[in-house]
């Protein structure tokens, strides 16, 4: 699939849903490999169904997925992907239309500047549309709906997001369920709960073989060089090499703020910085549940994570197994591994094992279905160093207006676009018949 410079491959796994391969942007390869690889969710609760919900999706299986409806799931003008699953039967299932693509203007500028001369004219405006374009699979693991998106932005970045929404898994109320949550609906409680999402990122930074550092954010207490008798506090920043699997494994602290950025050591843009792609990460969450006292939570040692980054094995393809579940306490796959062996990591073909999570308490406006709005969590892969300017700067999608010198009129520049070019989406009639086949 290619979009304004991007390209890249894309399969559906029947375990873990949408994997994108070989992500390139002009044809630089940026991510080797990408996807979710598990999702988990603790309850909260004294009956037995919550004092044993400790759900690992990869089981259900996450590409658990069904028709979408075009004009709702997906836009109207969006192309649908039918997806095929061997499941539970000795014949493959064709499953329609689950995975979309189409190109979305996120109705916010991409970048813009007015150019005031503060006289009550202006010198120029220069702006652009944030065109994107988003690949979109939608998860059913019985009750909750998960919106996975892999959003293409026409500067170089890259947006992983998941949004929520579905049914809420409640039980029956009694006073004792108090401390677990809101009473909602008749006879109902509305369980505490936290999500968690764990993403694979094999970046490949101008090649295989990169370093991660942590460009920290620090305090420093100076002498004020135009007024030596006095003190000037601000904040600098730190790089922090981190060379081996341990010293990668992150337990964000508010205290600390940092960049994650992934570089390449011999190649550097114009201006001699080390060319990179950092992490950005926008839903994170504390998992509260002490591995060390709780040996339920080894099959899914990732939580305790927001971000990990390991050496590349081909004995550590995925951070969970479908048969994690059936054994929380001594997992197939037990993440931590991946982590203890404390390999060297500097100059060496990285995996960062990203974790999007976020605190639920349920209250009334989730009933009947949980919405999306407030209920998103993503990160972003962004250019740190990688170009020598900004990408987009290549895209007719932007305007520029320079005013004649009494503002009586304007020149638009629309860098090759003709001034009255539209374009009007093809749509086509459609049908909705939400089974699945036997191919």
């Amino acid at each position: 699939m290619e979009y304004m410079g991007w390209s890249f491959n894309w399969r559906m796994s029947t375990t873990q849903g949408l994997q994108l391969y070989d992500v390139r942007m002009k044809n630089e390869r940026v991510v080797y490999e990408l996807g979710l690889q598990d999702a988990a969710t603790w309850y909260s609760g004294t009956d037995p169904l919550m004092l044993s919900a400790l759900y690992v999706d990869n089981a259900w299986p996450i590409a658990g997925s069904f028709e979408l409806l075009r004009g709702v799931d997906c836009p109207k003008t969006a192309t649908f992907f039918d997806a095929l699953h061997q499941q539970d039967i000795g014949k493959p299932r064709r499953f329609k239309n689950t995975v979309c693509a189409f190109e979305l203007d996120t109705g916010i500028p991409l970048r813009r500047h007015f150019d005031s001369d503060d006289a009550g004219g202006y010198t120029f405006y220069g702006g652009m549309v944030d065109h994107v374009l988003v690949l979109r699979h939608i998860n059913v693991v019985y009750n909750y709906d998960f919106v996975y998106d892999y959003i293409f932005h026409q500067n170089g970045v890259l947006e992983v997001k998941v949004s929520l929404t579905g049914y809420l898994q409640p039980t029956f109320y009694t006073p004792g369920q108090d401390p677990y949550g809101y009473r909602m609906w008749v006879n109902q409680i509305g369980n505490l709960h936290q999500h968690f999402f764990n993403y694979k990122v094999d970046l490949d930074v101008v090649g295989a073989q990169n370093r991660f550092e942590t460009v920290d954010i620090v305090l420093e207490n100076i002498t004020n060089p135009e007024r030596p008798d006095l003190r000037h506090i601000q904040t600098r920043i730190q790089r922090n090499l981190k060379r081996t699997e341990r010293e990668a494994a992150v337990q964000y602290d508010f205290n600390r703020p940092k960049y994650y950025n992934f570089y390449s050591e011999e190649h550097r843009n114009r201006f001699d910085a080390n060319r990179g792609y950092r992490l950005q990460l926008n839903g994170i969450a504390k998992s509260l549940l002490p591995r060390g006292g709780w040996a339920p939570v080894n099959g899914a040692a990732w939580t305790d994570y927001q971000v990990a980054v390991t050496r590349r094995k081909d004995s550590e393809p995925t951070s969970s197994s479908i048969f994690n579940q059936n054994d929380l306490y001594d997992p197939v796959v037990n993440f931590q591994s991946f982590i203890d062996d404390d390999e060297d990591i500097v100059d060496e073909d990285l995996v960062a094992w990203v974790t999007l999570a976020a605190h639920h308490v349920p209250h009334s406006e989730d009933f009947p279905v949980t919405a999306t709005a407030g209920n998103q969590l993503q990160f972003f892969i962004r250019p740190f160093h990688f170009y020598d300017e900004d990408p987009s700067v290549a895209s007719s999608n932007a305007v520029h207006i320079t005013p004649s010198d009494d503002f009586r009129s304007v020149t638009v520049d629309r860098f090759g676009t003709p001034e009255m070019t539209s374009c009007f989406p093809m749509t086509s009639p459609y049908s909705f018949n939400g089974t699945w086949r036997e191919v």
